[in-house]
């Protein structure tokens, strides 16, 4: 995996979505529980950001690690959805750059999958994010 620091922004970011929606077929999204003053308004706030792809949501885990992360205290809600063109489409609109995924606007750190390998993991607040070697290079050559 490389570690890339360049926030993918506008057209690219859209062309990012897009490779990373046939060469996965799940990912997810992180909300950090340390980060919410009021748990039940942040999970309202999210349950109604998601709406239109809630058919889509294959879980919602209580974690203290994820790829780009590992909590010493607390917990986090992960959302791990299908990748398929539903939410392609909600990832293209919610934002215009990979890091514009960042509390409270949005979720944090967008990690894909195929199957059970990550293919990306970002960490939006810190302005990273590690991604498979081949899949980057396919990228940059479009």
């Amino acid at each position: 995996m490389l570690m890339i620091t360049e926030n993918v922004k506008g057209k690219r970011y859209k062309q990012l979505i897009d490779l990373l929606s046939k060469h996965c077929n799940r990912f997810a999204f992180v909300e950090n529980r340390q980060m919410m003053d009021i748990e039940e308004e942040r999970l309202a706030y999210v349950d109604n950001l998601i709406i239109d792809i809630k058919g889509h949501l294959i879980e919602r885990k209580i974690q203290r690690k994820w790829e780009t992360t590992k909590l010493s205290g607390g917990t986090a809600y992960v959302y791990y959805f299908q990748m398929n063109n539903a939410t392609r489409l909600f990832l293209k609109e919610y934002s215009s750059s990979f890091f514009g995924w960042i509390s409270p606007e949005l979720p944090e750190d967008l990690m894909f999958y195929h199957n059970d390998k990550c293919m990306l993991a970002g960490c939006s607040h810190e302005g990273f994010f590690m991604v498979d070697e081949t899949l980057w290079n396919s990228f940059l050559l479009s």
